[in-house]
């Protein structure tokens, strides 16, 4: 929305919008890095790639209200810190191509964990779901800068 107009008796009232629509951008912009950045030192970490793409990935969309808080196939059991394992031997290896399954979703034996230990060397806040983790930890931050870059931040 560029402008809004109104007219009420003899009074005739037109907002530019346009400076709202630049701000708010730039405030969508800068929350999504926030939220990147104040989640990595919850996420596990042996040699950053894991990381690396997942701030890739968000890096590519920054700005769109989008944020990978995990990437690529790892992503999703790593970020819930539950134990997959393929679905026809129960190996956390899985083969080329075979389905990984939750562990607690097999239905033979295997050595795998139910849930994921992090190690906590690189990162000692290393946990699943960092991003509610982030939240907790930063979250007033991140509304302080919204509005401080979207133009309320001085009074809130």
């Amino acid at each position: 929305m560029k402008s809004f107009s109104t007219v009420k008796g003899n009074v005739n009232i037109t907002l530019d919008m346009s400076r709202f629509k630049r701000q708010f951008q730039r405030a969508q912009y800068q929350l999504d890095g926030a939220v990147m950045e104040s989640m990595v030192p919850f996420m596990p970490m042996i040699t950053g790639s894991f990381i690396n793409t997942t701030c890739a990935a968000s890096a590519a969309v920054q700005g769109s209200g989008v944020v990978y808080a995990a990437y690529g196939p790892q992503g999703r059991f790593l970020y819930e810190g539950k134990g997959m394992v393929d679905e026809q031997t129960g190996s956390p290896w899985a083969r080329r191509g075979a389905k990984k399954v939750l562990v607690s979703q097999y239905g033979g034996k295997t050595r795998a964990k139910e849930r994921l230990e992090y190690t906590r060397q690189a990162h000692p806040k290393a946990q699943a779901e960092w991003f509610e983790a982030a939240k907790k930890a930063d979250e007033k931050a991140w509304i302080h800068l919204v509005k401080e870059t979207a133009g309320g931040g001085k009074r809130g």
